[in-house]
């Protein structure tokens, strides 16, 4: 729930300036109710009715009595635009009043206005209006009930859209961040990741404050996805860019509670200190109590943690006497209880765990939270003090409160304790079987987070290859810009020379007329002869320019190519690395091993693209050199009995164009890392042979084994594996043939024919 009070605060920043219609709306309150008691009926008059309605209705103090003015004055101003058949005020009076009966919440009536506006919109081909009356329809419709919700974001959608093609880049930020939120709530985070650094992409180039919101947006959204790691990364990107625009409000202090809760998520408790201080000073600063109680319960957290127990009571005590009602007694009394649990002061906490009982008893029962909350510290006091029974009662209420929430986190933690307390009693199966709950919800959270992270970095990467793209198509334009300048000069400098070349001569031959007509006449021969001949020389060297710009271009169209090769080789290395990463923290040997099989695949295209960066031509691979270095990588990565199985290759020197040497990678990949696997069991000695040859326009690839083969009973016709599925898939994509033999080993036969590189005929003219 706070974390949703944070989203929504950042987008009230937004909210007023994208409401404004017109210069009008920036002037001050008593200049534009003087401007509207002077002013005409005309469609100015109807300009300042709209800003003075704006102005009420966003007014950070707003009552009933503006909210009031506010629904009288878009009445007034659609009835006068209405009049003078003034299409930009009848759209803009009809959303305010939308907005109006929204914030009465007369969702009837405040829905058919908004609909209303679309359709008069739509009709007059407003596109502004339409995608406002799109964000307005949206609101009607609850984030809190799925279908609901959906519509939601349908309407948003279709506002974004309208916005995107306008270029609105005020708005769309704004509606993309709005969305974003929406779809983190209905479980769409990867389509809500991309459209959060869209709106970072604009936010930059509409302001450092839109920016700062959105960094805190992914930080928050990497937090409760398990990713903190990227919290804490985003949290400063947003600190760093809130000491630019020098924010000093309540938002700075979000951000540096959200970095003090990651460092405490992360273990890093010393490091939360400082920012959960920070934080608790601003809150305090801006009299916003409940935060600073929240920021405070995080530092005592901390405090606790680094052995500051005396520092962590005096805040808590201090959080004690200013709770009044019944959650917030709670709230502080169970903070106070786990810190005095996890500091073994268990004869002070006993007193806690008889308030927290107390209080518990008058909360009611949909405040779900607070009452897991409760019952949790109280199963930690009772387990920790050896008081059993009490324990598994208090266990079992704050378990069936987490799996009521599906709080993972929570069930982690219940089935933690009953382990514990089970192992206490003896009962070694039945503790075995919550110990293996825990550690398959643990893997679950583990596995979310990870997830989301490699969602995140693949968001990243995307983000960062389209501003390359986006940089290197403006400086393409500048250039091309530039050349366009250029010869239009030339082309005025070259008619002028011309012109003036005509004169010269008209004034010769004019001269020189009366003297000899034969002269005259070589005289006219002579000038025409020039002429050409300075077109020749421009059109010469207009050529060499051209050719000169086409090897430049040729070079860095070469040059980018090979960083391309590089940096997807970079990025399959990262991939690699996560898969390595990842297998590290996996105690299933097939999900190993699955991790394993996935990692030489990817190997297997990063070598190619290796190879592409090394080699001088770019558009095709050396078949030989590699398969020679794939089947070593394999060799090293597989073959734990190297000195038993042997690996023999008979290549031919054959250059490859890179979309058929990708699949031929990974099939050779399968075949030999299959054969390495299965072919040699209990170290039995073998072969493994490997076999490419060019016979025309084909290439024919064989990779056989000695080893065991495939047992009588098994059919082919009925494997479904991966392996074989990627075979078939891949032959395809080659539009070549396989088969397999299995007679004294196992042997797989390839055939497809050699794909032409295509060679631009310009380069061929060259």
């Amino acid at each position: 729930m706070r974390n949703a009070l944070l989203s929504a605060l950042l987008l009230l920043f937004a909210v007023p300036t994208l409401a404004q219609t017109s210069n009008l709306d920036e002037l001050p309150l008593p200049v534009l109710r003087q401007k509207l008691a002077t002013s005409a009926n005309d469609t100015n008059r109807v300009k300042i009715q709209l800003a003075l309605g704006h102005l009420m209705f966003f007014k950070p103090t707003k009552g009933q009595k503006e909210a009031d003015t506010a629904t009288r004055l878009a009445a007034d101003a659609e009835a006068l635009s209405r009049r003078l058949n003034y299409h930009f005020g009848i759209i803009n009076a009809m959303l305010l009043s939308a907005e109006t009966f929204y914030d009465r919440k007369d969702r009837e009536t405040g829905l058919k206005v908004a609909q209303n506006a679309l359709t008069f919109a739509q009709t007059h081909h407003n596109n502004d209006g339409q995608a406002r009356a799109y964000n307005l329809i949206s609101q009607y419709y609850s984030d809190t009930d799925p279908i609901e919700l959906r519509n939601r974001i349908f309407y948003l959608y279709k506002a974004i859209a309208i916005f995107r093609k306008e270029r609105n880049a005020l708005w769309l930020s704004y509606l993309l961040t709005t969305n974003a939120n929406l779809l983190f709530q209905a479980e769409r985070t990867t389509e809500g990741l991309k459209l959060l650094f869209e709106a970072l992409n604009l936010g930059k180039g509409v302001s450092r404050r839109t920016v700062e919101g959105i960094y805190m947006n992914i930080a928050n959204t990497s937090f409760r996805q398990g990713d903190y790691q990227s919290a804490l990364r985003y949290n400063f990107f947003a600190l760093k860019t809130a000491a630019e625009v020098r924010d000093t409000s309540m938002q700075a202090s979000y951000i540096n509670h959200a970095i003090a809760s990651a460092y405490v998520k992360l273990q890093d408790h010393s490091k939360a200190i400082p920012y959960a201080l920070e934080a608790v000073r601003m809150a305090k600063r801006y009299n916003q109590t409940r935060f600073a109680n929240t920021a405070s319960s995080t530092l005592a957290l901390a405090y606790t943690h680094t052995n500051k127990l005396p520092k962590a009571l005096a805040l808590l005590n201090e959080m004690k006497r200013q709770a009044y009602s019944d959650p917030d007694k709670l709230s502080v009394r169970v903070d106070l209880l786990n810190n005095l649990v996890y500091a073994k002061h268990f004869a002070q906490a006993a007193d806690y765990a008889r308030e927290v009982k107390e209080l518990l008893a008058g909360i009611p029962p949909h405040n779900i939270t607070d009452l897991m909350n409760g019952y949790n510290s109280l199963a930690s006091y009772y387990s920790e003090t050896g008081q059993a029974k009490l324990a598994y009662q208090y266990a079992d209420l704050h378990a069936a409160m987490a799996r009521k929430l599906n709080y993972l986190a929570g069930i982690r933690t219940a089935e933690s304790r009953y382990y514990k307390l089970v192992t206490l009693k003896g009962d070694l199966k039945l503790a075995m079987e919550h110990f293996l709950k825990q550690q398959e919800i643990k893997d679950s959270i583990d596995n979310i987070a990870k997830e989301y992270q490699i969602s995140l970095l693949r968001i990243e990467n995307e983000t960062l290859e389209k501003n390359k793209h986006i940089d290197s198509l403006t400086r393409e334009t500048q250039i091309s810009d530039i050349k366009l300048k250029r010869n239009q000069l030339i082309s005025s400098v070259t008619a002028v020379v011309s012109l003036m070349l005509l004169i010269i001569t008209a004034l010769i031959y004019s001269r020189y007329r009366l003297k000899q007509r034969s002269n005259a006449l070589l005289t006219q021969q002579k000038a025409e002869i020039d002429q050409k001949n300075a077109a020749l020389q421009l059109l010469v060297a207009d050529k060499m320019e051209l050719l000169e710009d086409k090897d430049e271009l040729l070079t860095e169209k070469d040059l980018l190519l090979k960083e391309v090769n590089h940096r997807v080789k970079n990025n399959l290395q990262i991939v690699m690395s996560l898969l390595s990463s990842q297998s590290a923290y996996l105690a299933n040997d097939e999900a190993q091993q699955a991790i394993l099989e996935s990692y030489n695949r990817v190997r297997s295209i990063a070598l190619i693209h290796d190879q592409l960066y090394k080699a001088d031509n770019i558009a095709e691979i050396n078949l030989s050199l590699y398969i020679k270095e794939l089947i070593n990588s394999l060799n090293d990565s597989l073959n734990r009995k190297p000195n038993n199985i042997a690996i023999k290759c008979d290549i031919e020197d054959i250059t490859l164009d890179v979309s058929q040497a990708i699949p031929v990678g990974i099939i050779l990949n399968e075949a030999v890392t299959n054969a390495l696997k299965h072919a040699f069991p209990n170290g039995r000695p073998g072969t493994i042979t490997i076999l490419v040859k060019k016979t025309g326009t084909f290439i024919e690839m064989r990779i056989g084994d000695n080893g065991v083969g495939l047992s009588d009973d098994v059919s082919l016709s009925t494997v479904n594996t991966l392996g074989l599925t990627l075979l078939e898939g891949l032959t395809t994509q080659l539009e070549g043939t396989f088969s397999i033999e299995n007679n004294e080993g196992l042997a797989i036969n390839l055939k497809f024919p050699i794909k032409v590189t295509e060679i631009h005929p310009q380069v061929l003219s060259n």
